[in-house]
This record gives C-alpha cells, sequence and structure tokens, in this order.
C-alpha cells in the first residue's frame, strides 16, 4: 500500500528564516561557551588543592589524585570566639543588596508614577537632566559624595564607625537609578490614562491607584528592575572599596573581601579566592533563576507606547 503522505517542501522565505535561525544558534552557542569557560575555570581551580594550583594553572579540573573541598570546608568556621569573616561578608552583602533594591523600588516606581500620571511644570524639563546626567561616569560623582561621607562623620563623634551609618552610604547612593527609573517610566506610559482618570473619578486616591492598579500591572517590569538592582549593588566595588577604607574587616562586603584574596602574585590563597567567588556567585544566579521568566516580558513592556 502506497502511502500518500507528501513531504511538503520549504518555501523560499522559509528557507531562509530556518538558515538565519541555525546561524544565530551556533553564534549564541559559540558566545554561551566563551561566557561559561570563565565560571568553569573558577569552579575547577576551587577543587584544586594549593599545590596543584601551582603546578597547573592553566588546567581547568584538578589533575589526578589532587581534588579537594577544603576550600569550601572553611566557609563557616570559628575565628576565636566568633565566626569567621567570610560568612560576615556574605551577609554584609545580602543586607546591602536587599536593602538597595527594596528603595530602589520605592523610590523609582514612585518618581515614574510622577512624571507620568501627575502634572508639573518644568517635568520634561527634569527628566530630559536626568537622562543627560547617565553620561556623567560615577567616578566623576565619588569625590562630592565621600567629602560629604566623611565630614559627616568627623562632625559627629563616633559616627564614622558606625555600622548603620556605613552601611546606609553605602546603599543609598545607588538607589536613584535614573536607567531603572526610565525603564519603569517607559512602561507606566504604556498603561491606558483612561483607566487612572475612571479610578480618580470614582474618588480613588493616587496612593491607591499607585498600589491596587498600576503596581500589579508592572510586575514584570518590576521583576526586570530587580534583577538589574540587585547585580549592580551585589556586584558594586569601587564605592564600598572607597567607603569601607581603612574599616575592620567584619564592615567588608564579599566584592571588596575578595580584592584581598586576588591581590599580589602569590597562589597561596587562590583556591579560598576562587572558592568564596562560587560562593559569591550563587545569589546572581538564585535571583537570575526566579526572574528569568519575566526578563523578556519585561523588556519587551518598557519598549510598549499605546
Amino acid at each position: 500500500m502506497k502511502s500518500n503522505t507528501k513531504h511538503t517542501k520549504l518555501s523560499k522565505s522559509e528557507k531562509q528564516r530556518l538558515k538565519e535561525k541555525t546561524i544565530s544558534f551556533i553564534l549564541l552557542l559559540i558566545i554561551c561557551i566563551i561566557w561559561v569557560f570563565p565560571f568553569l575555570y573558577m569552579f575547577g581551580m576551587s577543587l584544586k588543592t594549593d599545590v596543584d594550583i601551582g603546578t597547573n594553572p592553566t588546567s581547568i579540573f584538578p589533575s589526578a589524585g589532587n581534588w579537594t573541598l577544603e576550600h569550601y570546608l572553611g566557609f563557616i568556621s570559628m575565628k576565636g570566639d566568633r565566626i569567621d569573616d567570610l560568612p560576615i561578608w556574605m551577609i554584609n552583602s545580602i543586607v546591602v543588596t536587599f536593602l538597595s533594591v527594596l528603595f530602589t523600588l520605592i523610590v523609582d516606581t514612585l518618581a515614574s508614577y510622577a512624571f507620568v500620571f501627575f502634572k508639573f511644570k518644568g517635568k520634561n524639563t527634569i527628566f530630559a537632566i536626568l537622562l543627560l546626567s547617565m553620561t556623567i561616569p560615577t567616578a566623576i560623582s565619588m569625590t562630592p559624595m565621600f567629602t560629604m561621607y566623611a565630614s559627616v562623620g568627623q562632625a559627629i563623634e563616633g559616627l564614622a564607625n558606625n555600622r548603620a551609618y556605613v552601611m546606609m552610604w553605602l546603599i543609598l547612593p545607588g538607589v536613584a537609578n535614573v536607567f531603572n527609573l526610565y525603564l519603569m517610566k517607559n512602561f507606566f506610559d504604556s498603561i491606558p490614562k483612561d483607566i487612572v482618570e475612571s479610578a480618580r473619578s470614582d474618588g480613588a486616591s493616587d496612593f491607591k491607584i499607585f498600589y491596587k492598579i498600576v503596581l500589579p500591572l508592572a510586575k514584570s517590569t518590576l521583576m526586570l528592575v530587580s534583577l538589574f538592582a540587585f547585580v549592580s549593588s551585589w556586584n558594586d566595588l569601587l564605592w564600598p572599596q572607597l567607603i569601607l577604607s581603612g574599616k575592620d574587616s567584619t564592615f567588608q562586603t564579599i566584592t571588596v573581601a575578595l580584592t584581598g584574596y586576588a591581590s599580589g602574585d602569590s597562589w597561596e590563597y587562590k583556591g579560598i579566592a576562587m572558592a568564596t567567588s562560587v560562593f559569591a556567585l550563587i545569589p546572581i544566579l538564585i535571583v537570575f533563576i526566579i526572574t528569568q521568566n519575566k526578563m523578556i516580558d519585561g523588556l519587551a513592556t518598557t519598549g510598549v507606547k499605546r
């Protein structure tokens, strides 16, 4: 019995699309391998003994008989009568990053709501100036900010070494992020104004409109902004390094602490540095896994205008 199934031929446009997808897949695979390689090397180095690190620094994984978990086993250990510094650095980074994300969401969402749904004089000019400020390198603003930090700390006795005061200066300068504000404003612009006006005509306050209507619609964008704020705060180095210079080691964040391991040519602490880097990478991976489903949606909705 002959089969009546016919093999349909692809059209010229379909062949072109298939070709483009294949090329894109190959290019993305190559980029992915290049991007993953440093992390693979870091993980392999963290499993090597100190001797193997010194003798085989270019190999990705430990040589035979030189696998070890000693660099990980010391993660939670005691230093005298208290816990070792490494967990403290992680806790400092988690606290600073969590508060940075929280305050960033509060400030940027409220500011975006005001720019989109409030009418006030000079609104467009102020927003244009904010966008223009994105062209100014962050390093330029560090000098006046550090001067304020030092002058206030010196004016009030004991404040310079107060943990809450130091943490406040680690968090607040990065809260009002213009890029995140721009993302939020773009999404709020896509919300039909009729919804807000209808709620106002029904007697709803601006806070109720913001909390009950606008924020639920902005879940994807909020997740995207949270991810950007988390990564930015967690990986921040220059400003924390400046603020924490001369402070006790228990004040340090994980990124600042890693610079101490990485400095110098000695291989003595390279294994610990790599294991610490693996620990430092875990929170970012967790946040990325949680938010990855919303990333594309968030990026798409922030560019839509109705």
